[in-house]
């Protein structure tokens, strides 16, 4: 698949291009000197006559200097006094007075050098260390370049152009009802579509390939693809979507949503293979995954508020994810299905959290928690459910479950005073503490005020953040 290629990749492949050519070249150099030298006939005995000094860089900072001979030799009945920058060597090397034996070329005398600079083992050994450098840069920066070029092109020939197009989703591999809160899933229509693009581009290559003499191989192998794609993303769907509606008590989902899953992934990808429509959209069972991911079906759920405040809270999040549907498209297959099994959420979601209440009762005694009153929780989750699904809009749905959380609450306490020492029914706890029961109505459904978290003030502006996002 296609990528961003990093910009070091590139970095890296043109910095050891540019160090292959400056290898390349002082090789080069090197050589045509060494094969002139050979014809040299020219001996003199050159004295070193004045010592100079320069530097050069040891990282970014630290200077490390070093000298160089000026050499004063004859060439017949001509003198000379030259540089001798070739043969560079630590501080107090030198001595001036020092006498070297030389060759020179006898049509230029003024080119010269040591008689041993083109023999011995430490030239030829540092020729081919600097043959092996450059052959090296050479490797690696063609390896960069290549990588840039794999990592921005598709090749039809490429196994792994297929392999990648056969893995919808990737990241998110292995992926199930069960691990799905150990994921981050931001953006994961926007993935899952940038995988369908990925698709219609290698089919737009398959495309120009018609007529040519591998276009039915490519043709096949395309369809068997999307097949494979579509079959890996019906698993991962069916093992999210599916397995949560079989676990909140919806039987035969798992094949349902796979089938589904399977058959909308072709029909974007190709048509041709595609089978009938299933009961549910891509759309839609994105939209419910990204709904189970935030439910609070993991280790780490924990609430410490009262039950009518937990009932209101999951008959909000059942109008949202409705809401969500509906205003997204979703037929009365889809919505009627999350109706049924919103329940069976309930139950599962109230496992999660009685398990930290149970846990918390044995750290600081019963007294302080006890086991949630599930019937209570279902009392005003139900009540509030129907009257969003009747004629009442959601605000007013809001606002009557609200009443009937807030006099249920204050009938139990009065009932069970006990319930006052619990640990959820402080203030600190208790959303519904500040919710004015004989509020009027048309105040409450102007109010413009955010309420503390999980409020019903606080639900109100949230619904209608979430309706201003969605219209948009």
């Amino acid at each position: 698949m296609t990528t961003q290629s990093s910009p070091l990749t590139l970095f890296y492949a043109w910095l050891l291009l540019l160090l292959f050519l400056a290898g390349f070249f002082g090789l080069i150099q090197e050589f045509l000197l060494w094969k002139r030298a050979r014809k040299w006939r020219g001996a003199a005995t050159g004295t070193v006559v004045e010592i100079r000094k320069n530097y050069r860089y040891r990282g970014l900072f630290v200077k490390r200097w070093y000298e160089y001979p000026v050499i004063a030799y004859k060439a017949g009945s001509r003198s000379f006094r030259q540089e001798y920058t070739r043969r560079k060597r630590e501080l107090g090397y030198y001595e001036p007075g020092e006498h070297y034996p030389l060759i020179y070329n006898e049509d230029n005398p003024s080119e010269f050098a040591f008689g041993d600079t083109f023999s011995g083992f430490f030239y030829y050994a540092g020729q081919a260390l600097m043959l092996a450098v450059t052959i090296i840069s050479l490797y690696y920066s063609a390896h960069f370049f290549m990588n840039h070029y794999l990592d921005t092109h598709e090749l039809l020939w490429e196994e792994q152009t297929w392999a990648d197009l056969e893995r919808p989703l990737a990241a998110y591999q292995g992926m199930e009802f069960s691990n799905l809160y150990n994921y981050t899933i931001d953006n994961l229509d926007t993935r899952l579509e940038e995988d369908v693009e990925h698709f219609r581009r290698v089919g737009g290559m398959v495309e120009a390939q018609k007529s040519g003499k591998h276009d039915e191989t490519y043709q096949n192998r395309y369809r068997a693809s999307a097949i494979a794609a579509a079959d890996s993303l019906g698993g991962t769907f069916s093992g999210i979507v599916g397995t949560f509606f079989e676990e909140c008590g919806l039987e035969g989902q798992r094949e349902a949503v796979y089938q589904s899953a399977y058959a909308g992934f072709l029909e974007r990808v190709c048509p041709d293979a595609a089978p009938a429509p299933g009961l549910y959209s891509l759309d839609e069972l994105l939209i419910l995954v990204n709904f189970i991911h935030d439910s609070g079906l993991n280790p780490y759920e924990y609430r410490d508020d009262p039950e009518e405040s937990i009932g209101l809270s999951l008959a909000v999040s059942y109008a949202r994810l409705d809401a969500e549907l509906a205003l997204s498209g979703g037929d009365e297959t889809i919505r009627t299905a999350v109706s049924d099994c919103f329940p069976g959420y309930v139950s599962l979601y109230l496992d999660q959290i009685d398990l930290h209440v149970l846990e918390n009762r044995k750290k600081y005694g019963k007294e302080h928690y006890t086991r949630l009153n599930r019937e209570a929780i279902f009392s005003v989750y139900s009540y509030t459910a129907a009257r969003y699904q009747g004629p009442d809009s959601f605000e007013t749905a809001l606002w009557e479950g609200s009443v009937f959380a807030r006099e249920q609450m204050t009938a139990r306490m009065q009932a069970d005073p006990a319930l006052r020492g619990l640990v959820r029914y402080g203030a600190e706890n208790n959303p519904l503490a500040e919710f004015d029961a004989g509020m009027d109505k048309e105040a409450f459904l102007s109010s413009r005020e955010r309420g503390t978290y999980q409020s019903p003030l606080y639900y109100l502006q949230d619904w209608r953040e979430l309706m201003e996002d969605l219209e948009d």
